[in-house]
């Protein structure tokens, strides 16, 4: 029903699309009413005084002010269109130049929030219509604020309103509806926990509450609120600790029944403190005690299990330590939720409970992109870690597994050269870095897999890594439609570190190695060359010749050309 209610809602947007930009007459709208539902902009940052100077295709101010108003209208009951490049007090069309896709990405980027956009044609002139849907939970713009239409324009609306409003509408969701649960039942040390997690002291415990959006104006708290800060009278999360996998138990944490959510989470988060030991690390001329699973990870983790599970189940979110592998395991009671898979878990976004992922949100623990796989994954890999197994099991759960131990040195080293330093948070370049470790080329296509995203973003994150230098050289570098790792990172990276096994396996003269490149060059190419295979990895020209040649001697190569333009391709059976 909601999925019916939603196609029918867009039709509706549509046709007061087609409606209004059908009554241009002499360069002019005669529609240009704005409503709830509808919106007029000009592309922000062209006017220069009197001056109206070219559309660009990006442009970063435009993008900002229009994911602003796009947060607003996704906060807003039913969504609605912003039609871009018309005068909203005018309806004179000046159109636009913005690009489509590059627009959404940075739409998204900003406020979370992936709207449709089509473009138009209104006398000559390109008009662009962004259709928002209505969200399922509160979406801050860029400054952090909470607004909703009102009329024909945005206004300030608090989580509570937001919450109390979509409850009376939809009522779909069983934790944003009123509690029995008043600001007397909640517990001092929960809201002390929550004020340390968010930043806050100087508030009173009712506007704290208030600000979260916790307490309604009803003076109940909402399910959610209640979950996290009153006495949940069952164990919601637990730990475990093994000497190895299913081995001795050495420690177990069970909070006590009548904490909050947010105590037990603290408990556990307290004791997996103690258990998850730091590792020195010599860097340079400096030594660094790291843990031996990063907490952001060890804290994501936590987070998915409690967030995304099923609360109609009584099992708890079980927590499991085994130190002699440095390993964390999280499971939770409930499968994935909608059209959430264990291959699209980085770029699929949607919550069991919204209100309770709000409301973790509000706290400070969760960012506004959703619960932070992909700061997991950028925590695991930017340290030389495996990257995160997430999958469902039987019964079912979801099952998070994190294996860390001592950090690799030289992708500590390439991570600490990234510049610009912003950078080393981007999953994506750590993704991309991951993928190259273990393969000795990307393309578009198969970087679209990794990041689990559409081969556009893939171009974005490949257009972010080309521009990201490392010791001042470029993080890649481009090999006909492929792209690989740039010579400095190559350097590091093959230094002499004392590794058993070396980080890039495909590099030098192990010619099972050079078999499994010229397979996967040969996969995605018509032919390879001994330059080709030379570049891959980085050995002399006899050797690669030599290995080209055993190839075509056991029938598995056919050579084509002579002299330096010959090829090597694959035989036909």
């Amino acid at each position: 029903m909601v999925v019916q209610r939603g196609l029918e809602r867009r039709r509706q947007l549509e046709q007061m699309v087609d409606d209004i930009l059908k009554t241009s007459s002499n360069g002019a709208l005669q529609m240009t009413t704005e409503s709830e539902a509808i919106d007029f902009k000009e592309e922000a940052g062209r006017r220069q005084g009197r001056d109206l100077l070219p559309g660009q295709p990006d442009n970063q101010v435009a993008a900002t002010k229009l994911a602003d108003e796009v947060a607003c209208m996704a906060n807003s009951p039913g969504g609605g269109v912003l039609i871009v490049g018309v005068e909203d007090k005018t309806g004179r069309v000046i159109g636009t130049e913005l690009d489509i896709e590059k627009l959404r990405q940075r739409i998204h980027s900003g406020v979370g929030v992936a709207p449709s956009i089509q473009d138009y044609s209104v006398e000559g002139l390109r008009v662009l219509a962004i259709y928002v849907a209505e969200s399922s939970e509160p979406v801050e713009d860029t400054s952090g604020r909470l607004r909703w239409r009102v009329s024909d324009r945005c206004v300030e609306v608090d989580r509570s309103e937001w919450w109390q409003h979509r409850d009376t509408v939809r009522g779909y969701d069983p934790l944003a509806s009123a509690s029995t649960k008043t600001a007397a039942d909640v517990r001092p040390g929960a809201l002390g926990i929550a004020r340390r997690w968010r930043g806050v002291e100087d508030i009173t415990d009712m506007d704290f509450l208030r600000e979260l959006g916790a307490l309604r104006s009803d003076g109940h708290l909402s399910e959610a609120a209640a979950l996290l800060f009153t006495s949940l009278g069952r164990v919601a999360v637990e730990l475990t600790q093994f000497n190895v996998p299913s081995g001795q138990v050495l420690n177990r944490v069970q909070p006590a029944k009548e904490l909050s959510l947010v105590e037990q989470i603290d408990a556990v988060e307290s004791a997996l403190a103690i258990m998850n030991t730091k590792i020195t690390v010599e860097t340079g001329l400096s030594h660094r005690q790291i843990d031996r699973i990063p907490q952001t990870a060890v804290r994501e983790a936590i987070l998915n299990g409690v967030i995304h599970r099923d609360w109609n189940l009584m099992a708890p979110t079980d927590v499991r330590w085994t130190d002699a592998d440095s390993m964390l395991e999280v499971r939770s009671p409930g499968g994935f939720i909608g059209e959430v898979n264990e291959h699209n878990i980085l770029s699929q976004r949607e919550a069991r409970y919204p209100a309770l992922a709000d409301l973790f949100r509000a706290v400070g623990l969760v960012d506004k992109q959703g619960v932070g796989v992909d700061r997991m994954y950028r925590a695991m890999i930017s340290l030389g870690h495996t990257v995160p197994v997430i999958e469902e099991v039987a019964g079912p759960y979801v099952h998070v597994t994190l294996v860390g131990g001592q950090p690799k040195r030289p992708v500590l080293e390439v991570m600490d050269a990234v510049r610009p330093a912003e950078r080393r948070d981007d999953y994506r370049l750590s993704i991309i870095l991951h993928q190259l470790l273990h393969k000795p080329f990307l393309t578009i296509s198969s970087l679209a897999r990794a990041l689990q995203s559409s081969e556009e973003a893939a171009r974005v994150a490949l257009q972010v890594a080309l521009q990201t230098v490392v010791r001042g050289a470029p993080f890649l570098q481009r090999f006909g439609d492929a792209w690989l790792l740039g010579e400095k990172v190559l350097e590091i990276l093959e230094q002499d570190h004392d590794l058993v096994t070396p980080l890039v396996a495909y590099r030098g003269t192990d010619e099972d190695a050079a078999y499994s490149t010229i397979k996967l060059w040969l996969a995605e190419n018509s032919g390879i060359t001994t330059g080709d295979l030379m570049t891959l990895s980085g050995m002399a020209r006899g050797t690669a010749k030599k290995i080209l040649d055993n190839l075509v001697a056991a029938g598995d190569l056919v050579p084509k050309g002579k002299g330096r333009s010959s090829r090597y391709e694959t035989a036909q059976p």
